[in-house]
């Protein structure tokens, strides 16, 4: 990710109801929050009028993106199919 999207993102809010941004939930998800409901503990995302009806899915892609890049065996291996 480029560094001026990266900047961006810290500071878009994800989670509109409670007003986080994306920097606030990767700062929570590097000390440890590493799953939706971890969050919602340590930082309330996804309690507000909606119950995250509306940032789930990106706060759940962002843990995803984390892990695979923690994890690069988690990459998709190539297909071992022969040619026929």
């Amino acid at each position: 990710m480029s560094t001026q999207k990266q900047v961006i993102n810290n500071f878009k809010k994800v989670c509109i109801c409670r007003s986080v941004t994306g920097g606030t939930i990767m700062k929570a998800i590097r000390e440890g929050s590493l799953s939706f409901e971890a969050l919602r503990r340590a930082i309330r995302v996804g309690t507000g009028n909606c119950k995250a009806k509306r940032c789930r899915p990106k706060i759940e892609a962002q843990l995803q993106a984390y892990k695979e890049s923690l994890d690069p065996s988690s990459e998709k291996a190539p297909s071992s199919k022969a040619n026929a």
